[in-house]
């Protein structure tokens, strides 16, 4: 995107001021989300049946504002994206809302990678995410009945550290607050992309995402000692 009216943001926690090495629409991982299992917290979608579609799209509909996200009690939402194949990921682009009557401007967005407790607001409070975003201040979009927004206005592109996340299953965002202060004004995410690129190496658990705490897999030697106990308790031994 060269279009003057997208931003780009960055807010490390390093040291390292070199400038981040520029991403293009050919690193989209689009096709690598795991899509039936994309997972929002106090979110609703807006113009779609299909949750994910409200804001995952592809290039050829990035502009459609006719779906969107919104949250749906107060200003948090998270937003939970598992991947088909281990990925490492570059950046994330969100094109989000500017503040108006009951609609907020996002600032912090936390972003935890491989997260393997169960995804709610209580464990992601509780959690040290990988890396932390700062939204711009009031840049996104103000729809006001349009179906599309034919330019790059809005839309802000946040670089993530490579060395943090590489090995990448599965992302988890957590829109913490906005800058109005009011937790009761909703936010809107109409647009979310990440870049990046697949690794090929396919999931452990086949891309289905790790949502609660599992048990731990049975000992097939367990198994077998429980099967010899019972046929020498049978032959009397």
């Amino acid at each position: 995107m060269s279009h003057n009216c997208e931003h780009e943001h960055e807010h490390e926690h390093g040291h390292d001021h070199s400038p981040p090495l520029a991403t293009t629409e050919a690193q989209s991982l689009f096709q690598h989300v795991d899509t039936p299992h994309v997972l929002c917290l106090n979110a609703v979608g807006r113009g779609s049946n299909d949750l994910h579609a409200c804001f995952i799209k592809s290039q050829e509909d990035r502009y459609d504002v006719s779906k969107y996200l919104e949250s749906d009690a107060d200003c948090q939402m998270i937003i939970h994206i598992p991947f088909t194949c281990v990925c490492r990921v570059y950046s994330c682009l969100f094109r989000f809302s500017r503040s108006n009557t009951g609609i907020g401007s996002p600032k912090t967005v936390k972003v935890f990678k491989n997260f393997k407790k169960s995804v709610d607001f209580d464990s992601l409070a509780d959690a040290k995410p990988q890396h932390e975003l700062e939204n711009p201040e009031n840049v996104g979009i103000d729809v006001n009945g349009e179906t599309s927004v034919d330019d790059d206005c809005g839309y802000v592109e946040h670089n993530l550290p490579r060395q943090h996340f590489q090995n990448v299953e599965s992302l988890t965002f957590f829109i913490e607050n906005n800058w109005s202060d009011d937790e009761d004004d909703l936010a809107r995410c109409f647009y979310l992309e990440l870049r990046g690129e697949a690794t090929g190496q396919k999931q452990n658990n086949d891309g289905i995402p790790l949502l609660a705490v599992y048990e731990s897999a049975p000992n097939p030697l367990d198994h077998q000692r429980v099967e010899d106990d019972a046929k020498s308790s049978t032959l009397g031994i």
